[in-house]
């Protein structure tokens, strides 16, 4: 089928459809772009570009989005996502963790940043950027990640007629990324392979190969916001300017009567030498004219309302505007809904990190010991699970109260109970069972009864 027969049929079946949605209209715009096809023929190398730098930019020197970008990182990152090896022997957990936590202090191979860090980049990059790189690497016979922002991976002139490279990413017969294709400084590229590149981004279609700002949608709302926020302060400055307006029924004014050292008139009373005797500003008027105080109108309530529609258009698929910016209009429950809504979010991307990033350098860094002989071999070495942060609640008391009782009844785990609290489990009964053994020495070094000690220690523990 040619362009014109395409065009025809595209005109044809888009007109007197039972679906009014895609019947065209002379009251309506054209909705842009073409017919639908693969998401990587319309993000193209331009507009992806083009995105990420309006974002980059935003963010800079948007507090809103400032605030969204932030709150995504803070509340998904905490103190960071903690691997829990889950292997069946306990002796070799505790020695992979060990040697795991050692190796993220200086996981990255500038030295500039631990393994925590590169979660917070990583996570912010994928809302300003859409995507970012991490290629496994080693130093001196040590692994090593390093980040490589989204403005690094790309095709050269070179590659305009190469059918098999889209934007960089050189794939196979199915679409499986084959290498990522390097730019440098100097001009010159360097092909990575596939396996060495960990491509961190949220898919949003099958057919999708590089991704996009998770904040694109809002872009066009935010410039227009600074736009108006700008245009509106300066009007405001304008009219703060004007403190009095003279009304007057002539053309022409007799700018003489507002100064104070004006040439006295011949007729009528002298304002400067009532004003010193008098005291105060006197101002002498013509019987047809009238001083009254400048009030400005400017913002007004209806602005202030615009503004808040445009944040609240731009914050949807993001977070929640009154999580973001402004819960004071909602009410208890609202508030609830809005914060589980917010941790869901949160939960998403902290699976997108697992799967796509700590996971597989997890691996990276494990099998790498192990084929160094710096950890012994285990048969499931691969199991690994992650401990998140301590999940985002506006009624910690009444849950924490409900998940002792839910312990205690057996309808959950301690596993589950101090995941959900941002701890691992294997640490925290170590340290209870350290205390329990340090109070037991004390209290007999001393002649005490433990429980005088330490009262919860009588306490009945599932």
């Amino acid at each position: 089928m040619n362009f014109l027969q395409r065009l025809a049929a595209r005109i044809f079946f888009g007109s007197h459809s039972v679906f009014e949605s895609a019947n065209r209209s002379p009251r309506r715009a054209e909705v842009p772009g073409s017919g639908p096809r693969d998401t990587s023929l319309d993000l193209t190398p331009g507009v992806r570009s083009e995105l990420v730098r309006r974002s980059r930019y935003l963010v800079k020197n948007s507090g809103f989005l400032q605030e969204i970008v932030g709150s995504m990182a803070m509340y998904s990152i905490g103190d960071g996502i903690m691997p829990q090896p889950a292997s069946k022997d306990a002796a070799w957990n505790k020695q992979a963790l060990d040697y795991f936590n050692r190796w993220a202090r200086h996981a990255e191979i500038t030295g500039r940043f631990n393994l925590v860090t590169c979660q917070y980049l990583a996570c912010m990059a994928l809302e300003v950027d859409g995507e970012i790189f991490i290629l496994k690497t080693e130093e001196d016979g040590v692994p090593k990640i390093q980040l490589i922002e989204t403005h690094r991976i790309g095709s050269n002139e070179e590659d305009t007629t190469e059918s098999t490279i889209i934007d960089g990413i050189r794939v196979n017969a199915l679409g499986r990324p084959l290498s990522y294709r390097l730019l440098l400084d100097n001009g010159n590229y360097r092909d990575l392979a596939a396996r060495d590149v960990l491509h961190l981004f949220t898919p949003m279609s099958i057919s999708q190969m590089r991704g996009y700002p998770t904040i694109q949608h809002s872009i066009n709302h935010m410039l227009d916001v600074a736009e108006l926020l700008a245009l509106e302060k300066h009007a405001v400055k304008d009219n703060a300017d004007i403190s009095r307006v003279l009304k007057t029924s002539r053309a022409d004014v007799d700018d003489r009567d507002f100064q104070l050292n004006a040439p006295v008139q011949p007729q009528g009373s002298d304002p400067g030498f009532l004003q010193t005797i008098l005291g105060g500003k006197l101002v002498k008027i013509q019987p047809d004219e009238a001083i009254e105080s400048f009030q400005s109108n400017r913002p007004s309530p209806t602005f202030q309302g615009f503004l808040d529609f445009l944040h609240r258009d731009s914050a949807l698929g993001l977070l929640p505007y009154e999580f973001a910016s402004d819960s004071s209009k909602i009410g208890g429950a609202g508030v609830r809904l809005t914060v589980a809504k917010a941790d869901r979010r949160f939960s998403r991307r902290q699976s997108v990190l697992i799967d796509r990033m700590l996971r597989p350098i997890w691996h990276f860094v494990i099998g790498h010991a192990i084929t160094a002989g710096k950890l012994p071999p285990a048969e499931d070495w691969t199991e690994v699970d992650f401990v998140t942060p301590r999940r985002v609640t506006v009624d910690a008391g009444r849950e924490a109260q409900q998940n002792r009782e839910d312990v205690k009844a057996g309808l959950k785990t301690l596993t589950d109970h101090f995941a959900e609290l941002g701890c691992d489990i294997h640490h925290e009964l170590e340290t209870r069972a350290r205390e329990m053994a340090l109070v037991k020495e004390i209290a007999a070094k001393y002649g005490v009864s433990p429980q005088d000690l330490y009262q919860s220690f009588t306490q009945t523990t599932p």
